[in-house]
């Protein structure tokens, strides 16, 4: 099912769009030094998860803002994978992750803002009617076409972004093993926020 949206909710949905599509730019501008590419800084930053979800977040809700209809499905996955990247920034990397300057600004936008804001627009303008648990095999999603993605990009420049899937390291029995306990994972977070999302009274306005 497609959801038909509220003009308060595509105005939120245009806000988190700009500012996640706008720290995107703002990162590609920082990393882009003297004799180095704009567009190549641009492409390496599609290594990291993180990066995945936020600019998947931008154009989704920038597509939501236009009126366009879009998923529900959709929506809810997104919602698992940003809230994902902000609980494990916070819980395992935060501590020794100390940026300065414009990066301390993105790096608060990408696993903070952004998805606490569209983690919140999912819950109050989501429509209750149809998303079910049913749904939830639809948050694995974004995790293997990443996960895909980032084994063929380490296969062919030996870079791999997470120790979870450096498959050279781990050989494809534990690999595949982590895969499964990473779906696992969000479909239970997929859980929770089906959960919370229940409780939590919407605002279809």
């Amino acid at each position: 099912m497609e959801q038909r949206l509220s003009s308060t909710s595509r105005i939120c949905a245009a806000l988190i769009g700009f500012g996640a599509i706008g720290t995107i730019a703002l990162q590609t501008t920082i990393n882009t030094e003297p004799g180095t590419s704009a567009l190549e800084n641009f492409a390496l930053l599609f290594r990291f998860f993180t990066i995945w979800s936020n600019f998947a977040g931008g154009a989704i809700m920038l597509w939501v803002a236009t009126c366009r209809p879009v998923s529900e499905r959709v929506t809810f996955a997104l919602a698992t994978a940003l809230t994902i990247v902000a609980l494990v920034y916070h819980a395992l990397l935060a501590a020794d992750h100390h940026p300065v300057g414009l990066d301390w600004w993105t790096n608060l936008m990408f696993h903070t803002l952004i998805p606490a804001a569209a983690v919140a627009w999912w819950i109050v303008f989501s429509d209750r009617a149809h998303l079910t648990w049913r749904s939830l095999p639809w948050v694995m999603v974004f995790p293997i076409l990443y996960s895909v993605f980032a084994l063929i990009y380490g296969a062919n420049t030996g870079f791999y972004a997470y120790f979870f899937l450096d498959l050279p390291s781990l050989g494809w029995g534990q690999m595949l093993i982590n895969m499964a306990g990473l779906s696992g994972f969000f479909v239970v977070m997929g859980g929770v926020l089906l959960g919370l999302r229940n409780i939590i009274p919407s605002a279809r306005v």
